[in-house]
């Protein structure tokens, strides 16, 4: 399998905003599981995908990668990138971590908080609808991403790397085990109520 990845922003500057719709509409993250029956994973992802990331690309707010299989022309899956200011507080940072955050943050003596400018990762996620999502690995797809941060990092500097996610134990088990990031905070979301974890990771 070879992998090709488009950017949504290269794309519409190329009047090709119908055929990323179109792409876009093939997208789902309802698997099928061993009994036949749909599972949606994460409603968020193809919601975002479907209906903002078209939107937050032209306002350069976030940028969407679409993931190809080039023998096929299948979506494989997609990612969306970001730059933004992030608190990272201290407490329960090991003292590795905080010593690596000093070299290039401003603390916050008084909240206890180190401030960066970090690279976001907003969203990631597989398309089920290829092969129920076997086809592309999230190991291979976070690969991917890290490539165009490593790229963007050689660009413009830039250390840190972070990203939300629900508290599943399958995601922590990607992220946290298998992806090494290492987590420094949680948020609950204002809009759903639902429990987010806080990861970063330094390139």
């Amino acid at each position: 399998m070879t992998i090709s990845v488009s950017n949504i922003r290269d794309m519409l500057a190329d009047d090709q905003e119908q055929i990323v719709c179109e792409y876009v509409d093939t997208f789902s993250c309802v698997r099928t599981d061993s009994d036949g029956n749909a599972v949606s994973l994460n409603p968020d992802i193809e919601r975002f995908l479907k209906r903002d990331a078209v939107q937050f690309a032209k306002m350069k707010t976030a940028v969407t990668y679409l993931v190809f299989d080039l023998d096929d022309g299948a979506l494989l899956g997609y990612f969306t990138l970001a730059h933004k200011p992030l608190t990272i507080p201290a407490q329960g940072l090991s003292r590795k971590i905080k010593d690596k955050i000093k070299r290039f943050s401003s603390i916050d003596e008084n909240g206890g908080s180190y401030l960066v400018s970090a690279f976001l990762i907003a969203q990631f996620g597989k398309n089920y609808a290829v092969d129920n999502g076997e086809r592309l690995k999230g190991d291979r797809l976070m690969s991917v991403v890290f490539d165009y941060l490593t790229d963007a990092q050689n660009m413009v500097g830039g250390t840190i790397v972070y990203l939300d996610c629900e508290a599943d134990a399958k995601l922590i088990r990607f992220y946290q085990d298998q992806q090494n990031f290492t987590l420094f905070g949680e948020r609950i979301s204002d809009s759903d109520g639902k429990r987010y974890l806080q990861y970063l990771k330094f390139i």
